[in-house]
């Protein structure tokens, strides 16, 4: 396979549609691996990395595999952040996969042996290159290190939200139903969903302002260089594809819920979310996963994935785990 190492920006520009159109045919396709999410990232959180991106092209000079790779002091790795990015995986050509895999694993080991560490993170329990990582490694005498960092509870959603609801157990159908009707006691209840770019940009900046008010974890994580930039330039990216929605909750003129989702494919992404201490008592946003539940079923939509974290309320709505892991590469110690 013929290999081009990515370094500048303005070439990763330019290998969008290549980027995109591989994604669509590779069998692991999220929005985490979308060169618009890639794109953001980089503009707003790149300035202490180096793109080490390696593109892999087959004898007809059609791409078959990408790695988006970035290097930070002396680790490589993908390019992402925990605080962000939900899932990391390499791109490949499912009829190409095994190829890939092996010129992948030989070029790092021969162009980037100074790196002390090669650390992939966030790789899904579904993802060949787990199985395919570990055995190159074992058969180049390299120590190959997975450890289950989080999970990323799964809905599957078939047939009606009425079917749904019944496959809860009664317990939770019962406490879902009296959550619900307590929030509508406070009357005008009114519920939007916003997909615009123009509009969007809005309502970020508001979601950001409830979201800080959560917590001081949240405050916190709002104080990182390029944070509230990024989900801007996210929103504005993925809006011009229809892949992104925020739910915004009101009673009376008052905001007192948000939910900000991804909508690729057939699956629907709970991003982040945001409520009103205030009105903590009343659940909002069991209402908004709800509401977004029932809309997801109603768009034909197969999966509600509630992303990292095994927080409760996502067992609540009947998710279950699948695993993700870290993976961590180094060069065997040599006896003396």
């Amino acid at each position: 396979m013929r290999v081009e190492r990515v370094t500048d920006y303005d070439r990763f520009v330019c290998v969008k549609k290549d980027w995109n159109g591989l994604l669509s045919r590779s069998g692991r396709n999220n929005p985490f691996l979308t060169h618009q999410w890639f794109d953001a990232w980089w503009r707003c959180f790149g300035r202490e990395g180096e793109l080490a991106i390696l593109f892999f092209y087959d004898e007809a000079g059609i791409p078959v595999g990408i790695a988006p790779l970035m290097k930070s002091e002396d680790v490589l790795g993908f390019i992402a952040s925990q605080e962000v990015t939900d899932y990391c995986d390499f791109i490949s050509r499912e009829d190409k996969r095994e190829e890939f895999y092996a010129s992948l694993f030989d070029f790092i080991r021969r162009n980037d042996a100074a790196c002390s560490r090669w650390e992939f993170m966030n790789v899904s329990a579904f993802s060949p290159t787990l199985p395919a990582l570990r055995r190159l490694a074992a058969g180049h005498g390299i120590v190959y290190e997975q450890h289950e960092s989080e999970a990323a509870p799964l809905l599957f959603l078939n047939g009606s939200y009425e079917e749904y609801t019944r496959s809860l157990d009664r317990k939770k159908r019962h406490e879902l139903r009296r959550k619900i009707r307590r929030l509508e006691t406070l009357g005008s209840i009114r519920v939007e969903e916003i997909t615009e770019t123009r509009k969007l940009r809005s309502a970020i900046d508001t979601f950001v302002s409830l979201h800080k008010k959560s917590s001081p974890a949240k405050q916190e994580f709002w104080q990182k260089q390029g944070m509230s930039d990024f989900f801007i330039e996210l929103a504005s990216l993925f809006s011009a594809e229809n892949w992104v929605q925020m739910i915004m909750l009101y009673t009376e003129d008052r905001l007192i819920g948000a939910l900000l989702n991804f909508t690729y494919g057939e699956t629907l992404y709970f991003y982040n979310s945001a409520y009103d201490r205030a009105y903590s008592a009343y659940s909002p946003g069991f209402f908004l996963f709800d509401h977004a539940i029932k809309k997801a079923i109603a768009d034909k939509k197969k999966v509600a994935d509630f992303l990292r974290g095994r927080e409760k309320y996502k067992y609540f709505f009947g998710a279950e785990d699948s695993k993700i892991y870290n993976l961590k590469f180094r060069q065997r110690e040599k006896k003396p």
